[in-house]
């Protein structure tokens, strides 16, 4: 059956990948690229396939989506650069149907340094159970609307709570707090991305002396702590100096071991 598609009013091309614009059906991926390939970009590769599996989108293969990043990083020009990887879709319209082609497609931008530690709000909406959660997938409007919401209030970072008042993550980053010799993590069945960096400081924690405790856990956890923490391969990890404006304690000596492990294991630092 003959489809016709116009863009205020003109005809549109064909081969723009249209279900990631009308579903989106799709899945990224956010690194810095810091003089040299990330330390984990083989995990972001693969953690896109895995994402592009469960949407159903062909994966044109590792090989050529690391040759695309290296490409666009050389392209710009920029040594310490932020840089996005997504996958787009395209193919029929119809909403059940199966896409027939991936997409690559890259934003680089100079990195800009996050603030050492922020503010968060706790949105105001719950987290629900859905297979979105475990890819970066690119339905990420509850993501941009709890960071809307946090930013309209003052706030840096949001952070989500699931149906059962369990903490889960914020809206782009994984959370951590620590408790004695503990480093306390919400568990992935809480409904949460598994990060790559995340998983980097779970994989560090022994070294440092800190056993890792995987669990379900509610606010009053976190705002009991002696130092929280977000973590993304953005910003590596930053401290959270506040919930909500409840002051959280922090173990100076503590997260600037932590920061210091975690970026030497980035390779941010020497």
């Amino acid at each position: 059956m003959k489809e016709i598609v116009q863009l205020d009013g003109k005809p549109l091309d064909e081969s723009l990948p249209l279900r990631s614009l009308l579903y989106a059906e799709g899945v990224f991926e956010t690194f810095r690229w810091k003089n040299s390939p990330p330390v984990f970009l083989k995990n972001h590769i693969e953690r896109m396939s895995d994402g592009a599996k469960l949407l159903w989108i062909p994966f044109p293969g590792a090989e050529k989506v690391r040759k695309a990043v290296e490409a666009a990083v050389e392209t710009s020009g920029i040594e310490d650069a932020y840089v996005k990887i997504c996958l787009l879709s395209s193919g029929p319209l119809k909403f059940y149907e199966l896409a027939d082609r991936g997409h690559l497609l890259a934003v680089i931008r100079k990195y800009e340094p996050p603030d050492e530690h922020v503010r968060a709000h706790v949105s105001s909406f719950k987290r629900r159970s859905s297979p979105l959660l475990a890819i970066k997938s690119l339905n990420y409007l509850e993501n941009v609307l709890a960071r809307r919401e946090a930013k309209s209030m003052g706030y840096d970072e949001a952070i989500f709570l699931n149906e059962w008042g369990e903490v889960t993550e914020g809206s782009s980053t994984n959370i951590f707090w620590a408790k004695g010799d503990v480093l306390h993590a919400p568990a992935l069945e809480c409904g949460l991305l598994p990060g790559i960096t995340r998983d980097a400081l779970i994989s560090l924690a022994p070294e440092l002396g800190l056993e890792v405790k995987e669990g379900k856990f509610n606010l009053k956890d976190v705002l009991k702590s002696q130092g929280a923490f977000f973590t993304n391969s953005l910003m590596g990890i930053t401290a959270i100096s506040a919930v909500d404006g409840v002051k959280i304690n922090l173990d100076d000596d503590l997260y600037a071991n932590v920061r210091m492990s975690l970026f030497q294991k980035l390779k941010w630092i020497g």
